[in-house]
């Protein structure tokens, strides 16, 4: 079920290849956890509108968003968005000596109650 959605600033300085970021994302969610790497999901967006602070043009963002099933400890939780910050630190090298770039990472719970979803193989 996990859900990953990264946004990164169009001044970022490096070409993004996010099939190979999510993989090892996708990997991280699997060993922490214990979902099937199958049930990740990801997608990416190049923000060419952005804002940050008072529009210097060497100010950047990544920002990625991590959503999966509720129910797990906070220290999961934890363990998740710092992994998942130090991936970015090291992905996002080049930029940081670039740019003035902020990486956060945000873990949210998805309530059972109010996810819905069809199983694979029945339609």
């Amino acid at each position: 079920m996990p859900q990953v959605t990264l946004e990164y600033t169009a001044n970022i300085a490096q070409e993004v290849h996010a099939r190979e970021l999510f993989s090892e994302l996708h990997q991280t969610l699997a060993d922490v956890l214990g979902v099937r790497v199958d049930n990740c999901k990801s997608r990416a967006f190049r923000l060419d509108a952005y804002h940050i602070g008072k529009g210097e043009a060497q100010n950047a963002f990544v920002h990625l968003d991590v959503r999966f099933l509720a129910g797990r400890p906070l220290e999961v939780k934890q363990d998740v968005g710092q992994r998942c910050l130090r991936l970015l630190e090291a992905y996002f090298e080049p930029s940081r000596a670039a740019l003035e770039l902020q990486i956060t990472v945000e873990v949210r719970d998805v309530e059972r109650q109010t996810y819905f979803k069809i199983p694979k193989g029945t339609f």
